[in-house]
């Protein structure tokens, strides 16, 4: 048995963590998650992300030189704005032009970033804990946070900023046993990098420049360590090249913002003193209910809890630069909470950086273990204890992005291990938007209908700045900073250039201050529709014409309860609910931009007369679903309906039907069906 656990002591440890650290990645389902659209989770802030990096991919912007899809700025003429520095979306937009643009790839580039972090983070713990069991254990440890795992292998940068914040303390620690100076500089500069990508990921820099000011003005207080720390020369040097790089950046953006008058995103406070009460009490719950176990399980905040407990109780046996940098980061996490506040409800990603601080929490208190209970660092039972505290975790971190990265499906809690906190598949489902689902491909569909890479484009469902427009590739507008609710906020983005409209909730056929733009339907890809705004000339085919004579059967495929009406010209209908069906009009086919009409002429005399029920209906199907239904009330005497249509996919269809619920018979005279296509002339 001894020979046994000797041969597995002799494995290599780099091995146990980059074999452990792929088998997580397998749990975790990545094979799976990579090749998913922007899920529902931020799906705003992915299509930002996104939209920024298209842009770098085309060309059409430059690094210091932002571009989103959104007409934002310049007063709706551009998408010029600018947030965080830009460098990840500038690098990715560059590979995408050698791979192609893919979410995938990006996706894949996050994953690869973060297990490079994570593996400078094993090498920092063997350097600072001298064990490989604690380093392997707790690196690992740290892939079972929801929200690393989520935005890990998204579009934000704020894993990124993370992962470059663990690299950099790897170099921050081989200076301090090193001494080398350009350990120190490549530390700060990964700092430097973390904060530009995300101005809250700056808490490390911050904390360290503090320890470096500190042992200058307190030289009594910092002299047990102010040897390990560099000269001032190089040590204010680089704080202050650091901070002149962070500030040089922001103020470009806000420039370049105030020049083109256009925000995708802010670079300021969010604080808790500017909130309601209502927003507080909505922060205080998604908090306590969602975020904090978004962060870590309720098992690993006992583990912090404990050590936090333990550090403060032997507060005296710590070095007095483990006290400063804890209590600086930990006070750090206090108000950077506070400062940005309003971000607890509903921004789990907001609190991704604020891990560091607790990660070095518990390297601080195993680095206490080993130094003064040397006997229980090395305990086997403790180390069974995490390492069962590992596999629950990873175990409860699966479940959780199994729930997260379901697009399109409503999570049974009979398929989800019984890890999860209560809330959380509810809040998970109510996240599934179907408006989306055919949207994610779309661009293709809209090469083909005649819509072109530059055709600024109205989003009517799309809350978000650029989600929409990004599946799309389009530049246009969408509901954000543009109000839809009337024909006036769609006019104002025509005069602005928008050239089609598209929407997905058939509601707004409807919708009256709608109808007027809806003329010219140009495609139809499940519930996803796009209508031409420009009124070109156009050659007019006809398709199908059927005009009812006395004893003439109609040429298309229907179904029919009608009975020749004595000597009358009508056809007599009994009251049933269904009385006449027509399945098999011509309603495909055309080139781009062509749209087909369908006119519906008719005298209807209801027996007894007419008090409602009664409507004529045309639905558009998919394969499984209707689509939509429009409806039009047959009241008595004649007639005269217009449909205007777009060319259906393969696989869809459409029903021309009569619904009656006004339990009365009825007849039907004078019926004409003409259906034309529309074609644009070159």
């Amino acid at each position: 048995m001894n020979r046994r656990w000797d041969r597995v002591r002799r494995v290599d440890p780099v091995w146990v963590f980059l074999l452990g650290f792929i088998l997580l990645c397998a749990l975790y389902e990545y094979g799976r998650v990579l090749n998913l659209p922007p899920l529902p989770m931020h799906i705003w802030r992915q299509g930002d992300c996104l939209s920024l990096t298209w842009h770098y991919y085309t060309g059409e912007a430059d690094l210091l030189s932002p571009l989103i899809h959104s007409r934002i700025a310049d007063g709706g003429e551009s998408g010029k704005s600018a947030g965080e520095f830009p460098l990840l979306y500038w690098l990715i937009g560059h590979i995408w032009r050698i791979t192609g643009p893919n979410e995938f790839v990006y996706r894949l580039f996050g994953l690869v970033l973060h297990g490079i972090a994570s593996f400078f983070l094993f090498r920092t713990l063997q350097r600072v804990l001298r064990s490989d069991f604690w380093a392997v254990l707790l690196s690992l440890l740290l892939f079972t946070s929801p929200v690393l795992l989520y935005y890990g292998v998204s579009f934000l940068t704020d894993v990124p900023a993370f992962d470059l914040t663990l690299i950099g303390w790897y170099f921050i620690i081989r200076y301090w046993q090193e001494r080398k100076p350009w350990t120190w500089m490549l530390g700060i500069m990964l700092f430097t990098l973390a904060m530009l990508l995300k101005v809250t990921a700056g808490m490390s820099l911050v904390a360290i420049a503090g320890i470096y000011v500190i042992s200058i003005v307190l030289p009594r207080t910092a002299a047990s360590f102010r040897t390990a720390l560099p000269s001032i020369g190089l040590g204010m040097g680089s704080i202050l090249f650091s901070v002149v790089s962070i500030m040089a950046w922001y103020v470009h953006a806000e420039h370049y913002n105030e020049i083109h008058y256009g925000r995708y995103t802010f670079n300021n406070l969010w604080p808790i003193w500017e909130m309601s009460a209502e927003e507080l009490d909505r922060s205080f719950r998604y908090g306590r209910e969602i975020l904090v176990f978004q962060v870590f399980d309720t098992s690993i905040w006992l583990v912090i809890l404990a050590a936090l407990a333990i550090l403060m109780v032997n507060v005296r046996e710590l070095p007095a630069v483990a006290i400063l940098l804890n209590g600086m980061l930990l006070v750090g996490v206090v108000l950077y909470t506070l400062f940005w506040f309003h971000a607890v409800d509903g921004h789990d990603y907001y609190f991704i950086n604020p891990i560091i601080p607790l990660l070095i929490l518990l390297v601080t208190w195993l680095w206490w273990l080993r130094e003064h209970h040397p006997d229980l660092f090395q305990a086997r039972w403790l180390r069974w204890a995490m390492v069962f505290l590992l596999t629950y975790n990873v175990a409860y971190a699966r479940n959780n992005l199994i729930m997260r990265s379901n697009p399109m499906s409503q999570m049974d809690r009979d398929d989800l291990l019984p890890t999860y906190h209560c809330v959380e598949p509810g809040y998970w489902n109510a996240l599934v938007d179907p408006k989306w689902k055919d949207m994610w491909d779309v661009a293709p569909f809209l090469d083909e209908i005649g819509v072109g890479a530059h055709d600024p484009v109205i989003s009517m469902d799309d809350g978000t700045i650029n989600t929409s427009l990004y599946f799309m590739r389009r530049p246009g507008f969408t509901r954000y900073g543009n109000d839809f609710s009337s024909a006036t906020g769609i006019e104002r983005c025509l005069s602005l250039g928008a050239r089609f409209l598209v929407f997905s909730h058939g509601e707004h056929l409807e919708e009256e201050h709608v109808k007027p733009f809806l003329k010219r339907p140009i495609g139809r890809r499940g519930s996803f529709r796009v209508f031409d705004l420009i009124d070109r000339p156009v050659s007019i085919d006809t398709l199908y014409h059927f005009q009812q004579i006395k004893g003439e059967v109609m040429t298309i495929d229907h179904r029919s309860d009608a009975t020749p009406c004595g000597e009358g010209p009508g056809w007599c209908f009994p009251a049933k609910l269904y009385p006449f069906e027509i399945d098999g009009l011509a309603l495909d086919g055309g080139g781009a931009l062509s749209y087909l009409e369908l006119e519906v002429k008719g005298s209807i005399q209801w027996q007894d007369g007419y008090d409602g029920g009664a409507v004529l209906a045309l639905s558009e199907n998919d394969r499984d679903i209707q689509v939509s239904q429009l409806n039009t009330e047959l009241s008595e005497g004649a007639f005269e309906h217009i449909y205007r249509l777009a060319p259906i996919s393969q696989g869809a269809t459409r029903k021309l039907f009569i619904q009656n619920s006004s339990g009365r018979a009825f007849e039907l005279d004078g019926l004409e069906l003409l259906v034309t296509r529309h074609s644009p002339i070159p």
